[in-house]
């Protein structure tokens, strides 16, 4: 049986893992055209395909339609700032949402200062995040990020601190391949309890501008006319709406983090870990694959998160596991870590994401050999991010001996109610021991850490610091799209009248992970799709 490219990518976006690695190959017996016909080809999906691509019969009875330039789908950065500058433009908008109150997940947006970096500077970061995407990035997405990013994100702050929700500016300095790029970002991070304000602010400006919302009403189907997209069907109280958009809509519903099935189907290696935003569903990304639009290839890139300030305390002091053993580098930014930890999710089967966690063993002088490392590595050692408070050694499990620290981790367990089992207290106390034996030789045979990180754990109290990343944000994949943000068919061809901005738009990550390494991206990149589309989608 022959599988062509063009094949491949009419299942979906590659959707290899579930085509070419299963069904398709498992006779290789020839099928006919009406077997073989694509989801593209018929708006069914193909037998060996999970059921959320299975294009539904279309709405055609609607309780009331309502007209509108731009509908945009989703209220949380990307659909805000694109119903802004689409509002802003002068089209007449509409932004639905599927729950009752605008809503975003993140709290730090982040961009290039591009009052301060030269054009080689751009260029540097770019490079840098296509690195660091594994190349599968689509370098005019990131670019058209790098050049907008910082009227986008300014314009989100002050619209914020209007409203009454104002930043912390955290500024940073970088450098790559010889070249500076200067990044800024708003942070969030000290409205106590109020995570979700500044998005409430901004809503409320967007609001005053003309943008009329439509809460509590998910999108459930997209429109056509012809093969242009020419509205969205919401279901609400008085039955299903047609919101009909005569330039575009704008699908900007987030990511699937929260639809087990899609989530299982891009990200496999994401089993065991929790969710973090259930209504993050992934309909706008689905009714996009109904209607012709095409996902990024699998494996999509991930965030994963918890623990908040502790886990972001990327000190490369010894980590024990859940065994009290000793079990990787240190030296690892708390966004990859865990890609270490899907054998402890095994072992409890996949139903305990607290088997993600571990614990960071620091002597009483921590903070002064912290100082120390941080201003010789300072890309690799953190007391935190951006403006996020550094923990308090009151969140830390404490001991004046090993023996007694072992004690209190077990304790903690049980305390915080983590569901795993007691740790044998002598393996916690002799990987300490192993590991100041093996920082005694000045090399780490172990795990190959650099050689000035390896100091022994030896001046009491002895401190634990409980971590892990064992919760899940985003997913980082999405629908594909050009340059302009427009959704592109099987052959990569614009779809009229449809885009898609944020985490429901793809190909901006690539690699395994969400890039940390520029704090805040993730956010930046959204608040800067919609900022910009809203406004091109306005001028058709």
């Amino acid at each position: 049986m022959e599988v062509t490219r063009r094949d491949l990518f009419k299942f979906t976006g590659l959707a290899a893992a579930g085509v070419v690695g299963g069904s398709a190959l498992a006779g290789c017996a020839p099928k006919t055209a009406a077997e073989t016909a694509t989801l593209a080809d018929t708006g069914a999906a193909d037998a060996g395909l999970p059921a959320f691509l299975q294009a539904p019969e279309p709405i055609t009875d609607f309780a009331d339609t309502r007209e509108y330039d731009v509908v945009v789908v989703g209220a949380g950065e990307s659909g805000l700032s694109a119903a802004h500058s689409a509002v802003a433009a002068g089209a007449k908008v509409a932004c639905v949402q599927n729950i009752g109150t605008a809503q975003t997940t993140g709290n730090m947006g982040a961009s290039v200062d591009t009052t301060k970096t030269d054009e080689a500077g751009i260029q540097a970061c770019v490079a840098f995040l296509m690195e660091k995407n594994a190349y599968r990035s689509n370098r005019k997405l990131l670019e058209a990020w790098a050049r907008n990013s910082y009227e986008a994100v300014t314009w989100w702050a002050d619209t914020a601190a209007e409203g009454g929700a104002e930043s912390k500016p955290y500024d940073s300095e970088r450098e790559h391949n010889g070249y500076t790029y200067y990044l800024h970002a708003n942070t969030y991070n000290h409205l106590e309890g109020a995570h979700n304000d500044a998005a409430l602010a901004v809503c409320d400006a967007v609001a005053a501008e003309g943008v009329e919302f439509f809460f509590n009403s998910p999108a459930v189907q997209l429109y056509k006319e012809g093969e242009r997209v020419a509205g969205v069907i919401c279901s609400t109280e008085e039955g299903n709406v047609l919101f009909k958009a005569a330039k575009g809509v704008i699908l900007a519903s987030g990511d699937c983090s929260g639809n087990q099935e899609m989530r299982d189907y891009y990200c496999p290696d994401l089993r065991g870990f929790k969710t973090m935003s259930p209504f993050r569903d992934g309909i706008g990304m689905m009714a996009g694959i109904w209607a012709g639009a095409q996902m990024t290839p699998v494996n999509h890139s991930k965030m994963v998160h918890g623990g908040g300030a502790l886990t972001r305390l990327e000190l490369p002091f010894l980590n024990l596991d859940i065994h009290g053993e000793r079990f990787m580098n240190e030296v690892l930014s708390f966004a990859y870590l865990n890609n270490l930890m899907r054998p402890y999710l095994e072992e409890y089967d996949f139903e305990n994401p607290m088997a993600a966690k571990f614990f960071t063993i620091m002597p009483a002088n921590w903070t002064e050999i912290g100082q120390q490392w941080a201003a010789s590595h300072p890309e690799e050692v953190k007391f935190g991010v951006g403006n996020m408070k550094i923990p308090s050694e009151d969140q830390f499990v404490k001991g004046e001996t090993f023996a007694e620290l072992a004690a209190n981790i077990n304790a903690y367990m049980e305390a915080e109610d983590w569901g795993i089992d007691p740790i044998d207290e002598s393996a916690i106390v002799a990987s300490i021991e192993a590991y100041n034996e093996l920082c005694a030789t000045g090399t780490d045979g172990q795990f190959g850490k650099r050689a000035d990180y390896m100091l022994p754990i030896e001046q009491g109290p002895y401190f634990a610091v409980p971590r892990g990343a064992n919760s899940v944000p985003a997913v980082l994949g999405g629908l594909i799209v050009n340059e302009n943000q427009q959704c592109l068919d099987a052959d990569g061809a614009a779809i009229e009248g449809l885009f898609a901005v944020g985490n429901a738009s793809g190909q901006f990550y690539g690699g395994v992970d969400y890039p940390m390494d520029v704090e805040g991206l993730s956010i930046g990149r959204a608040i800067t799709s919609g900022y910009v589309t809203g406004r091109y989608v306005a001028a058709l």
